[in-house]
């Protein structure tokens, strides 16, 4: 067993990237060290004797445990945008806005045969995602710290999917056009319902077909003895617009 791994209990997970030193809880302090030798599903105790079970870093702990810098996109709607858009595990992706490099993990982990370049105007942004793109380990990410539209102006491949999570995508539109595939996809987020119509006619504008525009919601439930019940909480987070070139 190697790091990164998850130290889970309950609800509270931690992710440890090294067995050395101590991680201080509110259930009392490990001592990293006792991690060596252990196996998946092993359990540690803190100096408090309350118990955590030792399990792999995986693809659903991305969202929890990736550094944060940008809001980023949640599972939902990256799950939405991979399957609206045909995602292949031999795919050459586009990310404009990479943000904390949530959407671009996923993206890199599901086109394991594929490659993803990733784009991103803020430094400190940029180098948050490298960060969690190490802690992955994922190796088909290629980040670019710069203007989307300046980068794309000097791309000559042809991409299968475009994605787009920036404030200029307008201008951007065009310029997907360009650089994708016949039958590939673009595919838009915005937190706000007005831009996700202005995209919606823009993309309509640039002859995308295929047009769609939706809002994922979960809906979480509250399970108690006493019954079941919808949650009060609804995830509401952005909407999504998706085309295809033809």
């Amino acid at each position: 067993m190697k790091p990164p791994i998850v130290l889970s209990r309950e609800k509270t997970s931690y992710l440890i990237e090294k067995f050395e030193g101590e991680l201080h809880t509110h259930h009392g302090v490990l001592n990293l060290e006792e991690l060596k030798g252990k196996n998946f599903g092993d359990s540690v105790k803190t100096h408090l004797g309350v118990e955590f079970k030792i399990l792999p870093f995986r693809l659903s702990d991305f969202f929890k445990h990736f550094k944060r810098g940008a809001t980023p996109l949640m599972p939902k709607d990256i799950g939405a945008i991979i399957v609206y858009t045909s995602l292949s595990p031999d795919s050459l992706i586009f990310d404009a806005g990479t943000g904390s490099g949530m959407l671009a993990a996923y993206l890199a982990y599901f086109n394991k045969f594929g490659e993803v370049l990733t784009v991103e105007k803020r430094k400190e942004f940029a180098m948050i995602a490298k960060k969690n793109f190490k802690i992955a380990g994922l190796r088909n990410i290629h980040q670019v710290v710069g203007d989307a539209i300046f980068v794309a102006d000097g791309l000559k491949k042809e991409f299968d999917l475009v994605v787009l999570d920036m404030k200029d995508d307008i201008p951007f539109i065009p310029k997907a056009k360009r650089i994708l595939k016949v039958g590939g996809y673009i595919a838009v987020y915005n937190p706000y319902i007005e831009s996700a119509r202005v995209v919606y006619e823009e993309l309509r504008k640039n002859d995308f077909r295929e047009l769609e525009a939706f809002e994922i919601l979960k809906v979480d439930l509250d399970i108690k003895r006493v019954g079941t019940r919808t949650s009060t909480v609804i995830w509401h987070t952005g909407y999504i617009v998706i085309g295809r070139k033809y």
